[in-house]
């Protein structure tokens, strides 16, 4: 859609695809500065031609104009399937590193992917295996209920073990590296730490440095466990690793490997990463 600079410097806008490019630049060939799920609130403050700048909860940068909506305000009212303006205090929270969207209650007709973490109302819970859900655009769609938790509004991602942390961190090995990117269809090494910890509860910056730098617990290399967040570099900070145990870590590496891979610190072991473990930054516990 095109929205009139008068509504882009008045209103707040949500994400209205599974996944978005968010860049540096209102041009495309511009850097991926991070990306952005559906149902995400954005606040617009300026537009060039077919973009906006907004500001995320996390980041700020330029979105082509088309992917934005209105918030959604469709929710179901007491007693069937009618609509109402005001949102019900539960929403759906995907638990699954992508879920597909589907047309109807039965068959296998998609609309699209939505991605781990995406949060969206719901308006029918009627359905055995499947929650009908609202999505931008006064639009809806069904996803598979094995895919989903119904969350409170004011708790979407409750306090979980670190093993749920690392749970998750495991269902992205050998996803592609993507500089920017913050889902399952690519991820970078900030994006999925920060991922992989909202899941958890835990609610951190998007880039790597800022990460360390909201961390205040620093553990030494031989105490490290589940969860620790391990940040490498030899002039600054370069890249985030999330520690499995005493020695392995996982992480989203883009200049070897481009893709979500364990290594390990111990010289022993064949995953073992010599130019890495040469330039560890810090380690941080997260909690």
């Amino acid at each position: 859609m095109k929205i009139p600079l008068e509504d882009i410097m008045t209103q707040n806008f949500i994400i209205a695809s599974g996944v978005v490019d968010i860049h540096s630049e209102p041009d495309s060939e511009s850097e991926l500065v991070t990306q952005a799920l559906m149902n995400m609130p954005a606040i617009a403050d300026e537009d060039a031609g077919d973009w906006t700048h907004i500001t995320l909860p996390d980041y700020s940068g330029w979105i082509e104009t088309r992917l934005l909506e209105l918030p959604i305000v469709r929710g179901v009212c007491e007693g069937g399937e009618g609509t109402c303006g005001v949102a019900l205090p539960y929403s759906v929270v995907v638990q699954v590193t992508h879920a597909s969207v589907y047309t109807h209650a039965e068959g296998e007709e998609t609309l699209f992917d939505i991605y781990l973490s995406t949060v969206l109302p719901y308006i029918d819970l009627s359905h055995p295996q499947r929650v009908r859900i609202a999505l931008p655009g006064d639009e809806d769609g069904w996803i598979e209920r094995q895919h989903i938790e119904i969350r409170n509004n004011d708790e979407l991602y409750p306090l979980q073990d670190l093993s749920v942390v690392a749970a998750h961190a495991r269902s992205f090995l050998d996803v592609p590296y993507l500089w920017g990117g913050n889902s399952w269809e690519g991820i970078d090494c900030s994006g999925f730490v920060q991922l992989c910890y909202r899941m958890g509860g835990n609610i951190i910056p998007r880039d790597a440095d800022q990460q360390h730098d909201s961390l205040s617990q620093t553990v030494v290399q031989s105490d490290m466990r589940v969860g620790d967040l391990i940040f490498f570099g030899s002039k600054s900070i370069t890249h985030v690793a999330m520690a499995l145990n005493e020695h392995e870590y996982i992480h989203a590496e883009g200049q070897r490997y481009n893709r979500v891979i364990i290594n390990s610190f111990d010289p022993q072991q064949p995953h073992y990463d010599e130019r890495l473990a040469q330039i560890v930054w810090d380690i941080k516990r997260v909690r």
